[in-house]
């Protein structure tokens, strides 16, 4: 990942409001995509797997997690050493609030409406 990517990133992610949910992640350009598809995927990823996978220096790294972290798409798993800190990836989808039904949608959709 180039400097500018990851200025990007790191803006975007300052910037929002609101949790990262994992379906935002597809915004986000690649190497950053996959890898966090990759977490995701097995639920977790250590920090050095993290900075080899986006080709970027330990600081960088460090401040994309970080963020991650604040962001609510990873959080710090019991399992990190004093040697490597491993994040585990949350699937909450809770982090919006969820809407109501109207009174009467399963009426109106009994109805063919």
């Amino acid at each position: 990942m180039d400097q500018k990517q990851f200025d990007e990133v790191c803006k975007q992610l300052r910037d929002r409001k609101d949790d990262l949910r994992p379906t935002d992640v597809n915004v986000f350009p690649e190497p950053l995509l996959s890898t966090l598809h990759y977490a995701l995927r097995v639920g977790r990823i250590s920090f050095s797997e993290l900075m080899k996978r986006l080709d970027v220096k330990p600081e960088q790294a460090r401040a994309l997690a970080d963020l991650l972290v604040k962001r609510n798409l990873f959080q710090i798993s019991a399992f990190s050493q004093t040697d490597d800190v491993f994040y585990e990836t949350r699937l909450s989808t809770s982090t919006r609030p969820l809407m109501r039904p109207k009174l009467g949608v399963w009426k109106n959709t009994d109805e063919g409406k």
